[in-house]
């Protein structure tokens, strides 16, 4: 039972991780759907309908065994069930699975070989892992904790995980079989055989005990030679001849949904792949096709040589490497994450520059489908990762694709020499080359002529110009939104003159220095809550009332309990994990700017000052507010 419910919990965090990264979150939401009264706690048949909410199909025996053993009373807490799921107990399992196998098998066969009972109390229990912390052993002891014992056996299955087939056929064979099966040094193979075979009590294995003793030993990096007969349930996976197979019409219809549909393609691929060895039998790729509806019968294969043929042919490696080592400044083969991002310029974009699409969707668009093809938690970016996503650009638009790659990934390497100009702060991706005034004095087209009106109409005094210039900066701010304007906050590492321009830079929008002078005070600095009262203006009343009454009706402030305690409505065209993601996003990233615990009042009332300046509608906002706080 312990084996099945530690591979229950790992896959409703894989299923989880790929619908948001805010994993917990999601899952409480999905709880809190089913849960119309309100009182943390579902049966099994809303058990059920959570589990397929997030994309998990068990056997009715098994969802009853699971739920039998998570209830109390017939009724499952499931804030309880969550913290259980994604806190110390797993993790206790897994810091000893790591452990164990780690420090090599002679301290997993040693410790086997202490084991004298089939069931320990605490006491007992913590004594088999004396060498360990306290609490990371009451951890383990709760987890497979019933009625204050613990049955050695499940500890195990959940230190080995699932056992594959060996592919060798045993049948009742002694130890002295065993050994002269085994090709290579049989003195330790042996010793470790005796602790297997006197903690499992028996004097002849079966094919299933010889295929988890082998299973332990590849834990340990023993790659055991056996020399005996293949076993006849056993099928090795057979190398796929891509010649055999047409994938035109799988590709084509990922074309058509574009390239974020191959990303997803290759997750649930790997998601499959549950030995993490890189290959998947043809049960495993049948299963992750199906909903594709691909009708050809295939075997195993290599995930990466399915996909990188699924992509298609790629004739432009050199430009992709041209362009990865213009922006890789020191040469190592790999570029900050950050770095990627300021890079891209999507007001280059041929669709933008064609106003098929806003310079924010491109961009986001952008950061949508690298975001789930990075590697989450990783803040660098490899040459393979970079040409992988160029590839995926490729296979959905080839014609092109020469032609927007060059355009949207711009880096202008810094000047060696370290004198102050223009350039050293102007906005990201001006060049420092010097200026070619051969054609500076010829006289302006009427296009040009009329862009310069539009930028110095006739008639405006000079203190009205400024004003327009002001008004248009607000403009820009509000195209941003919250989300660009609290990592414009984030950027600022000084409220002075170079500080607040780099922060404009940040999220690429130009201001002059007599536009700073105006925000800063006589000693040429600012705090960030007068900045943001500069930029934003002034909070409508009204609206800061309701912020204040949403504030004082919080259950906690721990910055840990609200993420958890916001409700989570659809509103505008949003859905309400769309909501949740938006906020759970917005509000860890503006909280980073404070260093405490807890959410002051003065945190929440800025948080929501710039949700304001961005939505105009009354509606909207108090439904943002009132919705997600229960007001």
């Amino acid at each position: 039972m312990a084996e099945s419910r530690a591979q229950f919990e790992s896959e409703l965090k894989k299923r989880l991780s790929l619908k948001s990264p805010h994993e917990e979150q999601t899952l409480l939401k999905s709880f809190q759907y089913y849960d119309l009264k309100q009182s943390n706690v579902v049966n099994q048949q809303q058990f059920e309908a959570v589990l397929e909410k997030v994309g998990i199909t068990l056997p009715k025996d098994q969802i009853t065994s699971l739920f039998k053993y998570y209830q109390q009373n017939g009724q499952l807490n499931y804030k309880s069930f969550i913290q259980r799921v994604y806190q110390s107990p797993e993790s206790a399992v897994f810091y000893f699975q790591k452990k164990m196998w780690e420090n090599g098998l002679d301290l997993f066969f040693d410790w086997l070989e202490q084991l004298h009972s089939k069931e320990y109390n605490f006491a007992q229990f913590k004594y088999l892992f004396y060498q360990y912390p306290e609490e990371k052993v009451r951890a383990l002891f709760q987890y497979f904790n019933q009625n204050n014992v613990v049955r050695i056996e499940e500890v195990v299955e959940a230190f080995r995980g699932v056992v594959k087939p060996s592919g060798f056929k045993v049948d009742s064979f002694n130890i002295d079989q065993i050994i002269d099966m085994f090709k290579g040094d049989k003195t330790k193979i042996r010793k470790y055989l005796q602790s297997f075979m006197k903690f499992k009590n028996i004097k002849f294995l079966t094919q299933g005990q010889f295929d988890e003793f082998n299973h332990i030993l590849e834990l340990g990096n023993i790659k055991a030679q056996w020399l005996g007969e293949r076993s006849t349930i056993y099928t090795p996976i057979r190398k796929l001849d891509f010649n055999e197979l047409d994938l035109t019409e799988l590709r084509t219809a990922l074309v058509k949904k574009g390239p974020k549909a191959f990303i997803n393609l290759k997750k649930l691929l790997l998601q499959a792949d549950d030995d993490q060895d890189g290959y998947l039998t043809e049960k495993q790729v049948q299963k992750v096709l199906r909903d594709y509806r691909f009708p050809q019968q295939i075997g195993g294969v290599n995930i990466q040589d399915f996909f990188i043929e699924l992509l298609g042919a790629f004739d432009q490696p050199n430009l992709v490497k041209q362009i990865f080592e213009q922006m890789d400044i020191d040469m190592d083969g790999i570029i900050p994450y950050q770095l990627l991002k300021q890079c891209y310029q999507a007001r280059n974009h041929p669709d933008v520059k064609k106003q098929i699409k806003s310079e924010t969707e491109q961009l986001a668009e952008f950061l949508d489908s690298y975001d789930a093809h990075h590697k989450m938690g990783s803040k660098s970016v490899t040459f393979a990762e970079f040409y992988e996503y160029c590839h995926i650009l490729y296979a959905c638009q080839p014609d092109q694709f020469e032609n927007n790659l060059i355009n949207v990934f711009t880096y202008v390497r810094p000047p060696q020499q370290q004198t102050t100009s223009v350039a050293q702060y102007a906005p990201f991706g001006t060049s420092a080359e010097k200026t070619d005034y051969s054609t500076a004095l010829r006289p302006l087209s009427s296009q040009q002529g009329q862009r310069q009106q539009n930028i110095n109409p006739a008639g405006l005094t000079y203190a009205q110009q400024q004003l327009q210039k002001i008004d248009n900066v607000l403009e820009k701010l509000k195209s941003k939104g919250y989300r660009g304007i609290i990592y414009m906050l984030r950027n600022i590492t000084r409220y002075d003159a170079q500080g607040v321009y780099g922060g404009f830079n940040s999220i690429r929008i130009q201001v002059n220095q007599q536009y700073i002078k105006q925000i800063l005070n006589q000693k040429n600095e600012i705090s960030m809550a007068a900045f943001l009262e500069k930029i934003l203006g002034e909070f409508q009343n009204w609206r800061l009332n309701l912020v204040q009454m949403a504030y004082r009706k919080l259950q906690s402030t721990n910055f840990q309990d609200m993420k958890k305690n916001f409700l989570a409505r659809p509103r505008q065209k949003m859905s309400d994990d769309e909501v949740l993601i938006d906020f759970l996003d917005t509000f860890d990233s503006h909280h980073q700017l404070f260093n405490s615990n807890n959410v002051s009042q003065q945190e929440f009332e800025q948080y929501y000052h710039i949700m304001s300046f961005c939505v105009t509608d009354d509606r909207e906002f108090e439904v943002a507010v009132k919705s997600g706080w229960m007001v």
